[in-house]
């Protein structure tokens, strides 16, 4: 092939669209952040979520200040039936509070 040959060659090549190869494009930037004021986290619901195991048991409303929920949480039921079944309800509530 001739030099005149190359040239036409090349010039042709170049003359077609050429894509960017993936590595040498870097991504695109990161979207701003939404422009919103920060808020203070929302106040503690006064609201009780799950009834503690002693009320789901005992089948009372668990009120928000339930002498029973820091000892038994709704997660572990079985930890209120075996209290309940030796000392009785009543007893825990008193020895409780």
């Amino acid at each position: 092939m001739e030099h005149n040959e190359k040239c036409a060659q090349s010039q042709s090549c170049s003359s077609s669209p050429r894509f960017p190869s993936p590595n040498s494009q870097s991504p695109p930037p990161p979207p701003p952040p939404p422009a919103s004021p920060s808020l203070p986290p929302p106040p503690t619901p006064t609201v009780v979520l799950s009834p503690c195991a002693a009320c789901k048991i005992l089948r009372r409303r668990c009120v928000e200040k339930c002498v029973l929920a820091p000892y038994f949480p709704p997660t572990e039921p079985y930890k209120f039936t075996i209290a309940h079944r030796v000392f009785g309800a009543s007893n825990i509530i008193k020895s409780l509070q």
